[in-house]
């Protein structure tokens, strides 16, 4: 388990924060749940680069116990709150370095009946948003928050389970009034992905998912 954990964190530590958000695409998420196996490809994410980014929750050096996880070694989960739903950021860097990447969407592919009765939804609904998956995956309060990925049970695989035909690059959602970093082109999704967020039916790929 120490191996794996380090080679964790050399993953998430290897690399700009860019490239380490381009390259979680295509990577599988696993959650061991009291209800059961539940497993996604991850379609969509978001860098966050810590003190300068006006939109990071580390902007300007703010380090409190809710945002520590993200100044923790690569490979930290950071849980919290937005509007009484949660998103999950995963640090990245080394320990106090403060980037982080959003994992905003989810392609289901073990325990989707869960993830459904989780969300009261069917079809793309029920992961195609950073709050949605994590609901679907049953996780409702912060008690991960600062637990490493692979040390229990919530694992990240290291080797990509696909590889996108195309990947987009668009200026981060809900990220208004914050000067030149509203438009920086810093969330990535996988071209035609119907569980990318906010994705319109006539952008969809529906014979590939995007993949090659």
């Amino acid at each position: 388990m120490t191996d794996l954990i380090t080679t964790t964190n050399d993953f998430f530590q290897t690399g700009s924060t860019i490239q380490i958000a381009k390259e979680m695409l295509g990577h599988k998420l696993t959650y061991h749940s009291e209800q059961g196996l539940l497993s996604g490809i991850i379609v969509e994410t978001e860098a966050y680069l810590g003190p300068d980014d006006m939109a990071a929750h580390s902007y300007g050096g703010r380090h409190s116990e809710a945002n520590d996880p993200l100044y923790q070694q690569g490979g930290t989960i950071y849980i919290y709150s937005i509007h009484s739903w949660l998103d999950m950021d995963i640090s990245i860097q080394k320990k106090g370095l403060p980037n982080g990447v959003l994992i905003r969407g989810i392609e289901p592919i073990d325990g989707k009946d869960i993830m459904d009765l989780n969300r009261k939804k069917t079809d793309f609904d029920t992961t195609n948003g950073p709050a949605k998956w994590i609901r679907a995956f049953g996780i409702m309060d912060k008690e991960l928050s600062g637990t490493m990925l692979n040390s229990a049970n919530f694992q990240f695989e290291l080797k990509k389970s696909k590889t996108p035909a195309n990947i987009l690059e668009t200026p981060r959602i809900g990220v208004p009034n914050k000067g030149e970093w509203t438009d920086k082109k810093m969330r990535f999704i996988v071209d035609g992905n119907p569980y990318v967020s906010k994705m319109y039916k006539r952008d969809m790929n529906l014979e590939t998912y995007g993949w090659k």
